[in-house]
């Protein structure tokens, strides 16, 4: 099966459709070495069918000097045809394939390979492949070339494939006269694609490796995972500086540089060791710079590098490990000790070149790293800084400073969205941290991967771990832990453990790093005394807002609980400063961080009414999320993007997220994410007009002994738990519920007055409903809900003029957020209310199903107004692909410019 080359599969067929049809053509696929040319002319061969005689040849580097091998090779098949040909014809071919000792006339060679090929194609279209042509011998060459110069209605095909030059820098196999069709890398999708089928199960970071290195090149995409060990395909393991090459790899890109890595100079070696492609340092740490320029202008002219006055550019990244890989040990070393000198003791680069160097432990090169690494992670380098810290700690000779780069080393590459390296390195670790600090430090990074991974309730335990070992030595770490502690227990639905990690917290000692935990305190005992219908210790638990959980430098350890702030009163701050943190991660690399922290972001979108953003957001970290293998998040956004499906009327989406939530959040007891998903499906049949399947799907949530029960998802959900029990005839069953509810509940958060509103007798009724509409919040949904329920008390109840201006908004505003089975709801009640023309919803996005989901996220950002650069950064790909994505997605939307996006909602 060939993947992607729609454009050379086009052309192809082309060829083939001509040769069937009686007519003859011609065609030359040139391009670099493992582009793909002979997985095309295997296609092609398969394409032909059984109606066309297929003749293959290969030319052979070793066959190259023998007259005529490769032209044998391609006719010996035809010979029964020979006896047709005029005597001197048969005469000069006979003699070219040795079968007579005359001298062969190479242009009646020519002649009667022509004059062979349109006899055998008499009634039977003939194809000729011709691989590797730039192998095949001279006089072979003319005459297939004066062969096909001079095809015409014979219904014979002519096609070779070369490579761009020999290794001595000429053109491979000239042809001129053949029109050419160059063979370029695969693109993204299909470079991504060829690779999912070779490495099924790699991590993302491997897999973006491996795509990187091959650069679309086909051959390299097949060949660089073999070199893989298991545990660098799964992420267990780090990868090499440079992926390994195997045989014939290394072979195919040093062909045109075998000659020049003899030279005394080893310019190109240089240049390989050399990173940044920085000439004046090459040309500085070369023993002579003149010798060292022509050596470099030499590989120019091959097409190994490009040269400008600044820079030097390899080709393909795999010739620069090529080079690097066939040199000598000695060679490699002398090269960095080179480079390390021309760059200077200010530049980060002196320091690579020295680590490199080493052999050993290298205390000096070790703490060069350490700083480098401190440096490059505030200035958005977390993948480098993972790796500077895990060659720091491979050159340092003291345990306890190996022990401690290791645990750095694993938090960064946690925030590179490297998960199983991060939990090798903490066991390579392990064996090291002898002292309480070392071991707290550890268990903090465990704990947190496992919290986003694993069990909460396991991740709490760590934490608190953490805690008990740093609270006298480290009480800012002890803090911090603590924090994380407890939204390991929120999430696991254990708030009785609130009230014990608040003790821990007030019992740090007061100083100003603890100060912010202390104060958090204050929340979680607001919280425990709401949950548990007990006197709140006093209004600071509330008012004070949780922004300082979102520091300028962010740590997803110490981000507020999924709907946290909202039950604090500080949505609107809180989303801000979440904001700003998902910025400054993307700026700094961190994406495996990001989930834990789009994931609350995402949550008070939702309710607040941004809906779009929020699902923009959301499919971003989940896409992430699933990547790294963080199942705690995953659950959540999932649940999350269900319910925006439910309340947008997609029930299938709806539930298919639902179902991939409780999948993997159940067994891991992720009871806030469980509710999450309880609550969308409940959602969804409400807006089906199913209220009895709704009611049972909402009171597993709203009622404490229920199975998907969790008091912040519940006082969300009851609401809808209300509307679903009074529409199904279960009154009561909604009174029950409002009666359980505690005294000491924020009013923001008590539900709403449309819950008294629906359950009220008489006129008290509409006091409520008034009343709700007063206090509705930012979302739209919300907001245009409860002017549904009111239009429809006020219909019933004969006022049917007041009822139209409700049911008229209530139209209005759940169109504007895409809340589709709502919207039609107020629809047929206008027209109960006798308005025979209801407002038209306006006009929706242009459909989207064509899609794929990078392409979407794509068309969100773009959308919003962000340039190919912003969105690059957002997604953690490079301009050229959002470049490319948009390229496929305006002719799916019928769009030209991104112009026409602006401002338009894709949810």
């Amino acid at each position: 099966m060939l993947i992607g080359r729609e454009r050379e599969q086009s052309e192809l067929s082309a060829v083939i459709a001509a040769v069937q049809q009686g007519t003859s053509d011609c065609l030359l696929l040139r391009g670099p070495a493992g582009i793909g040319k002979s997985a095309l002319l295997h296609h092609m061969a398969e394409q032909a069918g059984p109606g066309t005689r297929v003749l293959r040849g290969i030319g052979v580097e070793s066959e190259a000097e023998l007259p005529y091998a490769a032209l044998h090779q391609l006719l010996r098949p035809l010979a029964p045809f020979g006896a047709r040909l005029p005597d001197p014809q048969a005469a000069a071919l006979r003699s070219a394939f040795g079968i007579d000792s005359a001298p062969a006339d190479r242009f009646l060679v020519a002649l009667a390979a022509l004059a062979l090929l349109s006899e055998a194609s008499r009634g039977t279209p003939l194809l000729l492949l011709v691989d590797d042509a730039h192998w095949i011998d001279t006089p072979s060459s003319d005459a297939l070339q004066f062969v096909a110069r001079r095809l015409g209605a014979e219904g014979v095909a002519v096609v070779f494939a070369a490579r761009d030059a020999t290794p001595d820098g000429s053109p491979a196999f000239p042809a001129p006269g053949v029109r050419e069709l160059r063979v370029g890398p695969l693109d993204p999708d299909a470079a991504r694609s060829l690779l999912a089928r070779r490495l099924p199960a790699a991590a993302p970071a491997t897999r973006e490796r491996v795509l990187r290195e091959a650069n679309g090149n086909p051959l390299a995409l097949v060949e660089l995972p073999t070199a893989l060990s298991p545990g660098q395909v799964s992420g267990e393991a780090a990868l090499p500086d440079e992926l390994p090459l195997t045989e014939r790899l290394q072979r195919l890109f040093l062909h045109r540089a075998a000659d020049l890595l003899a030279l005394p100079g080893n310019a190109l070696l240089l240049a390989a060791a050399e990173h940044n492609g920085d000439l004046a340092v090459v040309l500085r740490a070369a023993e002579h710079t003149e010798r060292a320029m022509d050596e470099l202008s030499t590989a120019a002219t091959r097409g190994l590098v490009h040269l400008d006055q600044h820079h030097i550019r390899f080709s393909h990244p795999l010739v620069r490990s090529a080079l690097r890989q066939g040199a000598p040990l000695n060679e490699r070393r002398a090269a960095h000790l080179a480079l390390a000198g021309a760059v200077g003791t200010g530049d980060d680069r002196h320091a690579w070149h020295l680590a490199a160097a080493a052999v050993g432990f290298d205390d000096h090169s070790a703490g060069l790293l350490a700083q480098l690494a401190d440096r490059t992670r505030c200035t958005g380098g977390v993948a480098t800084a993972a790796k500077a810290l895990r060659r720091a700690a491979a050159l340092a000779s003291d345990p306890g400073t190996r022990a401690r780069l290791l645990t750095d080393a694993a938090e960064c590459a946690w925030k590179a969205a490297e998960p199983h390296q991060a939990q090798a390195l903490l066991t390579q670790a392990e064996s090291l941290a002898g002292t309480p600090a070392l071991r707290a430090g550890l268990l903090r990074v465990r704990g947190a991967i496992t919290h986003a991974s694993e069990d909460p309730a396991d991740a709490c335990a760590m934490l608190l771990e953490t805690a008990r070992l740093t609270r006298d030595t480290d009480p800012r770490q002890a803090g911090e832990s603590l924090v994380m502690a407890a939204r390991s227990a929120w999430i696991a639905n254990t708030p009785g453990q609130l009230a014990d990690i608040a003790d821990l917290l007030e019992g740090l000692p007061p100083t100003p790093a603890t100060r912010d935990a202390r104060r958090f305190a204050g929340h979680l005992r607001y919280v425990g005394s709401v949950t548990y219908n007990e006197r709140p210790p006093g209004p600071a638990g509330a008012d004070t807002p949780v922004t300082w959980l979102c520091p300028n430098h962010p740590r997803p350890w110490v981000w507020p609980p999924v709907f946290l702030p909202h039950l604090l009163g500080s949505t609107g701050p809180v989303l801000q400063a979440l904001q700003h943190a998902a910025d400054a991660l993307r700026k700094e690399g961190a994406m495996g961080t990001l989930p834990m922290t789009l994931a609350p972001l995402v949550s008070l979108q939702l309710l607040t009414g941004d809906w779009s953003a929020a699902g923009t957001n959301a499919t971003e970290a989940l896409t992430l999320a699933l990547e790294t293998g963080q199942l705690g998040p995953a659950g959540h956004l999932r649940a999350m993007l269900a319910w925006i499906a439910a309340a947008r009327g997609d029930s299938d989406r709806c539930r298919q997220l639902a179902t991939a939530s409780l999948d993997i959040t159940v067994p891991r007891r992720v009871s806030s994410a469980v509710a999450l998903a309880h609550w969308a499906l409940g959602l969804d049949t409400l807006a089906a007009g199913r209220p009895h399947d709704a009611a049972r799907l909402l009171g597993e949530i709203c009622t404490p002994e229920g199975p998907a029960h969790h008091y912040m998802v519940r006082q969300l959900a009851l609401p809808d738990f209300v509307e679903a029990c009074v529409r199904a005839g279960e009154a009561d069953r909604a009174r029950a519920a409002l009666d359980d509810e505690a005294p000491h509940v924020p009013p923001h958060l008590r539900p709403d007055r449309r819950c008294r509103a629906l359950l009220a007798r008489g006129d008290d009724a509409e006091e409520h409903f008034l009343a709700a509409l007063e206090d509705a919040g930012p979302s739209a949904f919300d907001t245009g809900r409860c002017h549904l329920l009111y239009g429809e008390w006020l219909r019933r109840n004969r006022r049917i003029k007041q009822a139209r201006d409700h049911l008229l908004r209530a139209e209005e505003q759940l169109d504007a957020v895409g809340a589709a089975p709502w919207a039609e709801q107020a629809r047929t009640e206008l027209r109960a209310a006798g308005t025979r023309t209801a407002h038209r919803p306006p006009a929706g996005p242009p459909a989207t199903d064509a899609l794929t989901a990078r392409e979407l996220q794509v068309l969100r950002l773009a959308a919003q107004g962000l340039s190919n650069s912003e969105i690059a950064v957002r997604l953690f790909v490079s301009p050229r692909t959002v470049g490319y994505h948009l390229y496929k997605i305006f002719p799916k939307l019928g769009v030209t410019s991104r112009a026409q996006l602006y401002g338009r909602s894709f949810g």
